[in-house]
């Protein structure tokens, strides 16, 4: 998981609504908080930070136009003036400073967060796009978040030969590269000499230097894979050096690398790279989203470890049971009944996943959770009073 993204959506779910001054408008309160006071807005932006491509303004980002007439629109909700009115012009302001002076121009996409009375503002550039959406609550929008993350998983792709390793990161739709590994070669081919016992001296050498290298590749993977919370490492290069290279991961990383190894020149430019990986990262997420799906279905049918159900999911959130936390992208639900479940998820330190193509998950309601326990609440027992005073 992506690590910036995951400690994002940790901040934001501590966040706690701030009630309006009484008498004053404000936002209402998610069903959590009692569905009825009103609270100061929280700004909630995520933006296709695109540029139009073509026509007379080819830089020009149809994206401000939607942000500022939607900001217009949240303030003018709040009139007449007040502490949500002038927050919300706070906010703008600030965020419109940051989209003229430092949102990068290379991003395709911009989350930002923003409550000016709550010292919040909090940005995230992506390299997707997000569908423009700017909304006003008591708490933070959290599901484009969740699902970019979903969407985009973190893998570490090495491209190996016997004694030179490219190390790239694919992130948030951006396959960058990293600081990779590089070895002088002349020790590790093996050269035929007309004495046979030099031969063999110096091929075990060779064997020697490419497992040693392999293993600095294998301790390098692991330090990426922790850093960034990769779920996926994927091996490319030649057919000597990548399964040197997979023998010399732990346990724990080779179960996360995809089981046939790509056959790749170590000089392949970074695009054609992403072009076969891609792939096989969609087909592993897709894998994925099944396999959590059918592991939910039996057990709630089993009646095991698993609820299925919006009230039950919630319910099985507030006290701390779920393990994984499954969101059909295809669910009718509730107005931001999404954002509230993966808060709920975020605080309890809970998965998520956010799956797609799940009609059977559909016809449970569209959420689910697999339990880290059973739960079952504890009954009141009537215990009869005694003593001089107890009646008969």
């Amino acid at each position: 998981m992506d690590t910036q993204v995951r400690a994002l959506i940790h901040k934001l779910a501590s966040v706690e609504a701030q009630p309006a001054p009484a008498g004053e408008p404000g936002v209402m309160a998610p069903a959590a908080l009692g569905g009825k006071a009103l609270y100061l807005p929280i700004l909630s932006v995520y933006l296709d930070w695109r540029p139009i491509t073509t026509g007379v303004r080819p830089a020009e980002r149809p994206a401000r136009v939607v942000l500022r007439d939607r900001l217009r629109d949240i303030q003018r909700a709040f009139w007449p003036r007040g502490a949500a009115y002038d927050a919300v012009g706070a906010d703008a302001e600030r965020i419109w400073r940051y989209l003229d002076e430092q949102a990068p121009t290379s991003a395709q996409g911009l989350a930002i967060f923003a409550s000016d009375p709550l010292g919040l503002f909090e940005t995230l550039e992506s390299n997707v796009p997000f569908e423009n959406e700017v909304t006003a609550g008591a708490t933070p929008s959290l599901y484009p978040l969740m699902r970019l993350m979903d969407d985009q998983e973190t893998v570490v792709v090495a491209v190996v030969d016997t004694n030179t390793a490219r190390l790239f990161l694919s992130q948030r739709g951006l396959l960058r590269e990293l600081r990779g590994l590089d070895e002088d070669p002349k020790f590790f081919s093996m050269i035929k000499s007309a004495n046979a016992m030099n031969q063999a001296r110096y091929q075990s050498y060779a064997l020697t230097k490419r497992k040693r290298f392999a293993q600095d590749v294998a301790e390098r993977i692991e330090s990426l894979v922790s850093e960034y919370g990769a779920t996926q490492v994927i091996l490319a290069g030649d057919a000597v050096a990548t399964p040197v290279l997979r023998a010399a991961l732990s346990p724990q990383i080779a179960e996360m690398v995809h089981e046939t190894p790509l056959s790749m020149d170590i000089n392949a430019p970074r695009d054609a790279i992403w072009d076969e990986i891609e792939p096989m990262i969609r087909e592993t997420e897709a894998e994925g989203d099944r396999t959590i799906v059918e592991r939910l279905v039996d057990a709630a049918l089993a009646n095991g470890l698993a609820v299925v159900g919006l009230e039950e999911t919630r319910a099985a959130l507030e006290v701390g049971q779920v393990d994984t936390l499954a969101i059909s992208s295809g669910a009718r639900l509730p107005e931001g009944t999404r954002s509230q479940l993966i808060s709920l998820a975020a605080e309890t330190d809970a998965d998520v996943e956010v799956v797609d193509n799940a009609p059977a998950l559909d016809e449970m309601g569209g959420v689910g959770a697999l339990l880290r326990y059973r739960y079952t609440p504890a009954r009141r027992v009537y215990i009869p009073p005694s003593g001089p005073s107890a009646t008969p």
